[in-house]
């Protein structure tokens, strides 16, 4: 209760006051990220020694763009020194400038040159941004930057394209960029001549891919490109029987799972497994 308090609730002088005083790292890290600290509450939080406070601070709409960019400097300095906490506290946390998305557009466009990639993130999760501010954020040195930009509705193709032939997909976040409306889906296949094996993963996302194409991917060291060919639903029966022996127990039940195996093979299998 007391942490959602903290981090969640619009805080009395008086509240602030009180959770400051805790000896709890934890308690004054959720107090940095409350959004709704009032730029008093914002500047006693200046001289906290904590990444974490320093980056949750940085954030806020209170602080200037020199306050901003001396927290981030003390933080990143820590982080070349070793400390393992501001490298969390720069590349781990959660906490984002939510607040920009609320401000009016000729301000956010000025987060286009912000040193920060964190900024420029939320940015690109707008949808009234001019031609060139997108062609900005396309072109973005961060690739989560680019990413956020390519999920808009309305991402030219070649756009799209590019950024997944240049970094794969995410799996992680959905939908992934090859499910946008405007990626040429035309284009998968060749994907699995890519030499970065995130990128020829993406060529599994054409359910049509060739059969020919599907064994060149099977004999990949990378266990996760054999185990995406195991659930290819092009899967031949008789790739699928090679698969069956791979070394790697993921792709031997991948392979096992697929309904193109012909159900003797997966009767032999229940009889093996004595199942």
């Amino acid at each position: 209760m007391r942490a959602n308090v903290a981090h969640c609730v619009p805080l009395t002088p008086d509240r602030f006051t009180e959770l400051m005083r805790t000896e709890d790292e934890e308690i004054r890290e959720l107090v940095s990220g409350n959004p709704h600290l009032s730029a008093d509450m914002v500047a006693r939080l200046l001289d906290v020694d904590d990444p974490n406070v320093r980056v949750a601070i940085a954030q806020s709409r209170h602080v200037d763009v020199d306050t901003r960019n001396r927290l981030y400097t003390l933080v990143e300095a820590e982080r070349e020194a070793g400390s393992a906490k501001a490298c969390i506290a720069l590349n781990w946390s959660f906490t984002e400038p939510s607040w920009l998305r609320e401000e009016p557009l000729d301000e956010r466009l000025t987060y286009l040159n912000c040193r920060q990639p964190v900024f420029r993130r939320v940015l690109a999760t707008c949808r009234d941004l001019p031609e060139e501010a997108w062609r900005r954020l396309d072109n973005d040195p961060d690739i989560e930057v680019r990413r956020t930009a390519a999920r808009r509705p309305d991402t030219p193709p070649e756009v799209l394209e590019r950024l997944v032939r240049a970094h794969g997909d995410e799996c992680h976040i959905r939908p992934p960029l090859v499910e946008h409306p405007d990626f040429p889906r035309d284009t998968l296949r060749t994907f699995a001549a890519e030499p970065d094996p995130r990128v020829r993963y993406v060529a599994l996302r054409d359910t049509e891919l060739p059969v020919t194409v599907l064994h060149q991917l099977a004999a990949a060291p990378e266990p996760f490109l054999r185990r995406g060919v195991a659930r290819h639903p092009q899967a031949t029966d008789a790739l699928l029987h090679q698969l069956l022996s791979d070394p790697t127990p993921d792709v031997a039940d991948a392979a096992a799972a697929n309904p193109v195996l012909r159900r003797t093979r997966m009767y032999g299998i229940l009889s093996e497994g004595d199942v």
